[in-house]
């Protein structure tokens, strides 16, 4: 995308929210049976794996869907 068809922030913005909903309610429930007992453990491991969904599977599927739709 040039400059002049990037989507709104505050679109990105809400995207990236509804996205990290259901990721931030069931990961850390799922990943609470396989890990010890630490909170810091299990938000470290917790984040490394949300980031990475968001980054490179969600949000590029989300803007080709936002510029499909913007043409």
């Amino acid at each position: 995308m040039n400059p002049k068809q990037q989507p709104n922030r505050h679109v990105i913005a809400l995207i990236t929210f509804l996205a990290l909903i259901p990721l931030v309610y069931f990961i850390p429930d799922v990943l609470a049976e396989f890990l010890p007992d630490n909170k810091l453990l299990n938000v470290t491991v917790t984040v490394g794996i949300i980031v990475p969904i968001i980054s490179y599977i969600i949000m590029p599927f989300a803007l080709k869907q936002l510029a499909r739709q913007q043409r």
